[in-house]
């Protein structure tokens, strides 16, 4: 059944692969926001229908995470990470780092944090080292990416079936399930982007980025103090879910309450406040828009057809989660399969989660992280990559590391 959401929602797709013969000036998140328009201003979904369908835990998160980001790299952990890994004179050796780096941010305070850190980095490295910056760009969405895949707190779509009420204890679930694959994965990652790392002495043509200094803050004490209450209440509330407590936490307050020393004690807390990825932030709150509209048109529900009754299954999980994140990106993809099949037993959430997360090293448009790491380093020069070349680079990261997780949980679900 061909709806007004499904056309919009194709289209929002197509724009963006084809933004490169686009204006500059146009981003991803315009795109978005403009097909969420079209949807209310044509009436496939109303605008209180809208305002509810936005997941304000999610964006709450973000908002919190974003903050904590803003202030790290304005104490200038991206500058003193990029001149570390510089001074390791071996480029592997520093490609291997700077991925190990990226994974374990990731899943520490989601891929999204990760990516804002890591663009500096990346670019730092691609100068330091004489890289084109698209190889080490691209390395940090594939780690950010994949390192997310192993941790309740490591992405939105993990964070919506964290909260989705099948996962009793977060942190082990999430460990026990997918950090295995997560680990093989990336260390596939390496193994493919390491071969094209440039030779000694190989010319690379320059593609001129210039990056601003970090700001000499008074107090670095707040954003640290904020990313470790992050961990703490997180971790806290896993433990305690997985001891039989219900704390009822949601993710989006503990990021609240976990940025707070940051606007409360930080010097520079209105820098903090412009230096939030806003455009990333309208970008969620429009794609709920366009997933809501999508799924109230009916169109999903007429394409699954009769495998409706079987998104229970692990198999077809995977099959939707990776072809379904193409689509409409992983994190709407898992809020409308969240809503398809609100009783999903705990393997099934944990392919959903996996395969979506995975799926999402495909196209740019397929996660989050990719679209910030692009618009965090068009701020900086040029475009890093196109969608193609993007799309070609991550090809075999994405099938091989979907086979590894998709075993694995297959594997897991057999013998428990």
């Amino acid at each position: 059944m061909i709806t007004l959401s499904l056309v919009v929602s194709l289209l929002i797709v197509l724009v963006i692969a084809l933004r490169q013969w686009l204006p500059p000036v146009l981003r991803i998140w315009h795109v978005m926001t403009a097909g969420a328009a079209v949807l209310v201003l044509a009436g496939e979904i109303g605008p209180g229908e809208a305002f509810a369908a936005i997941d304000w835990n999610v964006i709450a998160y973000l908002f919190g995470v974003f903050s904590i980001a803003a202030a790290l790299y304005d104490s200038g952990i991206s500058h003193a990470l990029g001149r570390r890994l510089g001074r390791s004179g071996q480029a592997p050796r520093a490609f291997l780092l700077f991925l190990l780096a990226a994974a374990g941010g990731a899943a520490a305070l989601t891929n999204d944090a990760a990516a804002v850190i890591g663009v500096p980095v990346a670019l730092m490295l691609a100068r330091g080292f004489g890289w084109p910056p698209a190889l080490p760009l691209v390395a940090l969405c594939a780690a950010v990416t994949i390192g997310s895949m192993a941790t309740p707190i490591g992405n939105p779509q993990n964070i919506l079936v964290a909260t989705s009420g099948g996962v009793t204890r977060p942190i082990v679930d999430f460990a026990l399930w997918l950090a295995v694959p997560s680990l093989a994965s990336l260390a596939f990652a390496w193994f493919w982007l390491a071969r094209q790392l440039p030779s000694p002495g190989t010319p690379v043509p320059r593609e001129r980025h210039d990056l601003p200094l970090p700001h000499a803050v008074p107090r670095v004490w707040p954003a640290y103090t904020a990313a470790a209450l992050l961990l703490v209440l997180i971790a806290g509330d896993s433990l305690l879910r997985a001891s039989g407590f219900d704390t009822s936490l949601p993710y989006g307050v503990a990021s609240l309450l976990a940025c707070a020393p940051i606007y409360l004690f930080g010097r520079r807390r209105l820098r903090t406040l412009r230096e939030v990825d806003w455009a990333t932030l309208v970008f969620f709150i429009a794609m709920f828009v366009v997933t809501a509209a999508l799924l109230r048109s009916g169109s999903l529900q007429a394409m699954l057809g009769t495998v409706h009754g079987a998104l229970g299954d692990p198999g077809v999980t995977a099959m939707i989660a990776f072809w379904g994140s193409q689509v409409v990106s992983n994190v709407p993809l898992v809020t409308l399969y969240l809503q398809l099949l609100p009783d999903a037993s705990l393997p099934t959430l944990m392919m959903l989660a996996g395969i979506a997360t995975l799926a999402g090293n495909l196209l740019v448009i397929s996660a989050a992280s990719n679209v910030i790491v692009v618009q965090q380093a068009e701020k900086f020069g040029p475009a890093p990559f196109t969608f193609w070349r993007f799309a070609w680079m991550m090809l075999p990261i994405t099938f091989v590391s979907v086979a590894l997780t998709f075993g694995w949980v297959i594997l897991l679900d057999a013998v428990l």
